[in-house]
């Protein structure tokens, strides 16, 4: 178990950073920036793990208006109606992977667009993480299994987020713009506000681009696939499911105005606030948590322990981004930021006393990660130690894609919780003296 007084104080400021994301302030001035017309109908349509927090701001927002939308639809992770209008639909999608929630998610939301969206109305699409399983339901003749199982094999491709999405959103019912053409043939008016969840902010990748076309040719897509760690049958499941999602022509999306309203850096920024007002130098580092997560973990640890040798006082060190695991078939239940810290909790021993008082937190802003009970862990030089001593072996767990246990025995998870936001993951980390004060002066290092 990490030593306990670093551990709080990077729980408090992870905490304190997801309190500060909420959307409600994003929201807000998103719609103030829309140029909405109060004469028109308006539907709000709120889709993704943030989708609650995103409509309860939207509604407020309306009443501090005098708008009183004709209706709407909410969908997310969890079943809970909260105190919507009875004028709003409430459906539960699955997630990570779509399921029947998903495909019954999707339905409610055909159901909604095509009988309720009226010509003449506006409609405001309140995006975010969590969309393409959430609504994950095949495009064209695609049987509901096939595109499952394309979504399992997309999962633990290796791919990036990006390429990933490049390849779904073709797949997916509702993926590639195909939400924007049917709000369009209805007769609305269509924005987005997205809170991104992936890096870079690409709007093609956040919720696989449901108001958005984004083309791409057999040849891109192939290249895709023979990048991908996945086995040739693998590889011609999507090929031949690409095959008969695209043998339909997408209908043409008319350019729909995004605005992101929220986003890692947002988090980053108030990781920040959250360590200065606790008296901590920060330092905001420049490279974007892309790429194999046990490398990055592995990297990340090296670069503490590199800067714990020049350190004079205690410092906070703040990544931001989406790495990635390629998981075999039938891994068992893990998250990304778990693999990231017991592969950095490795590293650190390794590098024996140099790695001392090096504390590190990775974490989800979803307060979930993986198909796990956990939002994350905090780790030290100590767990991995930690681990053998609860009776595990924490290398052939790491190998075996079981980071999950690991952490559980040396007692390092955070417990997952519902963050009401999704802006990718943080890894934050302390270098610390606990002899020294933690006060300092309050400056950022932007880190090049």
């Amino acid at each position: 178990m990490p030593d306990q007084q670093p551990r709080q104080q990077l729980e408090a400021i992870y905490r304190a950073a997801i309190v500060a994301i909420q959307p409600d302030r994003a929201v807000r001035c998103g719609l103030d920036d829309a140029s909405l017309n109060l004469d028109q109908p308006l539907h709000l349509l709120a889709i993704g793990k943030a989708a609650e927090t995103m409509l309860a701001s939207a509604l407020s927002w309306c009443s501090s208006h005098g708008i009183v939308p004709v209706g709407g639809i909410c969908i997310s992770h969890i079943d809970e109606r909260a105190a919507l209008p009875n004028t709003f639909d409430v459906a539960r999608g699955d997630h990570p992977l779509p399921g029947d929630g998903s495909l019954a998610a999707a339905a409610s939301l055909r159901e909604y667009v095509s009988r309720r969206v009226e010509r003449g109305a506006q409609v405001v699409v309140l995006l975010s993480g969590g969309t393409s399983a959430l609504i994950g339901a095949p495009a064209g003749a695609l049987t509901s299994k096939v595109y499952r199982d394309c979504c399992e094999v997309l999962l633990r491709s290796g791919l990036d987020i990006h390429a990933h999405n490049a390849l779904r959103r073709q797949l997916s019912m509702w993926g590639n713009g195909r939400l924007g053409a049917a709000l369009q043939y209805a007769g609305a008016s269509v924005k987005v506000l997205a809170i991104s969840d992936v890096p870079g902010d690409a709007l093609e990748s956040i919720g696989s681009a449901p108001c958005i076309t984004t083309p791409a040719s057999p040849e891109e897509s192939a290249a895709i696939i023979d990048a991908s760690a996945l086995d040739a049958a693998e590889r011609e499941l999507l090929r031949a499911s690409l095959r008969i999602a695209n043998a339909q022509t997408p209908a043409e999306v008319l350019a729909i105005t995004h605005t992101v309203i929220s986003s890692n850096r947002t988090a980053r920024e108030a990781v920040v606030v959250a360590a200065a007002e606790m008296g901590m130098r920060t330092a905001l580092m420049p490279e974007v948590l892309v790429g194999d997560a046990h490398h990055c973990g592995e990297r990340i640890a090296r670069e503490l322990v590199s800067m714990r040798a020049s350190a004079h006082e205690p410092l906070l060190c703040c990544w931001g981004g989406e790495p990635i695991v390629s998981l075999p078939a039938h891994a068992p239940p893990g998250g990304r930021m778990q693999a990231l810290a017991l592969a950095a909790a490795g590293t650190l021993r390794s590098l024996g006393d140099a790695a001392t008082e090096i504390t590190l937190l990775a974490a989800g802003t979803d307060g979930r990660d993986g198909a796990t009970d956990a939002a994350g862990a905090v780790v030290d030089a100590q767990t991995w130690e930690a681990v053998r001593a609860a009776g595990g072996d924490p290398q052939a767990l790491l190998d075996a894609h079981d980071s999950h246990s690991a952490l559980r025995l040396s007692e390092s998870l955070i417990p997952e919780f519902m963050s009401g936001t999704n802006v990718n993951d943080l890894v934050i980390a302390l270098l610390h003296d606990p002899l020294t004060p933690t006060a300092a002066p309050r400056r950022v290092l932007r880190c090049r």
